[in-house]
């Protein structure tokens, strides 16, 4: 019997992390009275991370894919 596969509906982190980043950025900005150059930094710092985690949940699912392609042959 075959594996049904997973929808394709999966939880993008990268929104999630720039979201976060930029907010805690304009924190520390507005700590140090220049939440512009805060919020430019927390939004970069939280787009590489969401974009790393992407990566590797990517790279995760392929390979498991591979494995389950090679199980039903």
């Amino acid at each position: 019997m075959k594996k049904q596969k997973e929808p394709n509906n999966k939880i993008q982190f990268m929104p999630v992390f720039m979201s976060i980043g930029l907010s805690i950025g304009m924190a520390i900005g507005v700590a140090f009275d220049n939440m512009v150059i805060g919020m430019c930094i927390g939004m970069s710092v939280g787009l590489c991370v969401g974009v790393a985690i992407d990566a590797a949940n990517n790279k995760q699912n392929k390979s498991d894919s591979n494995i389950d392609d090679e199980e039903t042959d």
